[in-house]
Parts: structure tokens; sequence; C-alpha cells
């Protein structure tokens, strides 16, 4: 019996450091590895367009630039939770940039949207984490500078403008209206607060 109780306080031991390391892993990472910089979409009515074929001409457009190091794939985002459908987007990422682009026939029209993001790194949301002092060594530690801004703004222009130019091609080819200046303008966050 006294085996029995020695083995139990000492294997026991490891399950209880093993949950609560979990539990600080799982504290750590509610907060989003990813920060909303921006997003734009459109309707265009009375259209119709295959999904893939705009993904395939959008990724040639975005390739034809020279940006050194970009990555460009379909991926597959879930539409809500863990049983709901999957819907197809073209993910593009630089540096610390994700940019996912959404098209999608949506009734007697075609649906495009973008999401830009800046993905945070595992040692920033660390220090953030740490008791009453995290948020501010965070932001001393990894402050926001004019190259981050100007980086995000870069990438946020030279994609919407390769979203632009092929919904401007395909509408041309089809003979249908082009987007006015006012329906190209991105949202904005204010992600970057100084």
């Amino acid at each position: 019996m006294n085996e029995f109780i020695y083995y139990f306080f000492e294997y026991g031991m490891y399950l209880v450091y093993g949950i609560i390391t979990f539990l600080i892993l799982k504290h750590l990472f509610n907060e989003p590895l990813k920060e909303y910089h921006s997003n734009w979409n459109t309707l265009i009515d009375n259209f119709n367009y295959s999904s893939k074929e705009f993904y395939k001409r959008l990724k040639l457009e975005l390739e034809s630039h020279g940006i050194k190091n970009i990555k460009i794939r379909e991926k597959n985002l879930s539409e809500g939770g863990i049983m709901s459908h999957l819907r197809i987007y073209l993910r593009v990422t630089w540096k610390g940039y994700q940019y996912d682009i959404c098209a999608c026939k949506f009734g007697n029209g075609f649906f495009i949207s973008w999401w830009l993001f800046y993905k945070n790194s595992f040692w920033k949301i660390v220090v953030s984490k740490i008791p009453f002092v995290g948020g501010i060594l965070a932001q001393k530690l990894y402050p926001v500078t004019y190259y981050r801004i100007d980086t995000a703004s870069m990438f946020m222009s030279y994609a919407q403008q390769s979203v632009l130019k092929v919904i401007n091609d395909i509408c041309n080819n089809q003979g249908v209206r082009v987007l006015s200046e006012a329906e190209c303008k991105p949202l904005l966050s204010d992600v970057f607060k100084r």
C-alpha cells in the first residue's frame, strides 16, 4: 500500500505539471496570433465566373511583380465550426503578413473579398502575457515602427492593385461595368495603435 501511494504521488505530480503547463499554454494562445489590418469586398451583379479561374489569374498577376519570398497557395478555410463546410481561399504570405482572398458565386453575381493580417511573433504573445507589465513590455520590445506600417501598406497596395487588375481585365473581356474608384478602397483597421 505504501508503494502505491509513493508511485501515485511521484507520477501524479507529472500529471499535475502537465495540466498546469497545458493551462499556461492555453492562456498564452488565447490572444490571436494574427492582428487584423484591413479588408475589402465587392459584389459584381449579374456576373458569373469560376473561382478557380479567378485564383489562377490572380496568382499570375501577383507573381508578375517580382516580389521575393512571396508564397501563394489555395487554402481550405472553415465557414464556421469544426463540422462546417470548407471554402477555398487564395492565401498570399510575405514576411509577417497574410492576405486571404475569397472569390465565389453569390446569387446572380460574383463576390470577391480579401483580409490582410499581421502575424504576431510567439515571443510577443508570451511577453504580453506577463502579469501587470506584459502589455508595456511587449510595446517596448516589439514597437510599432514606420517600417512595419510602411511594409503593411506596401503589401496591401500591391495585393489590392493585383486584385483590381484581374477584376478589371475580366470585366472588360466580358463587357461588364468596371468598379468605380469608391468601390476600390479598402477598409483599414487601427492595428498599429501607438
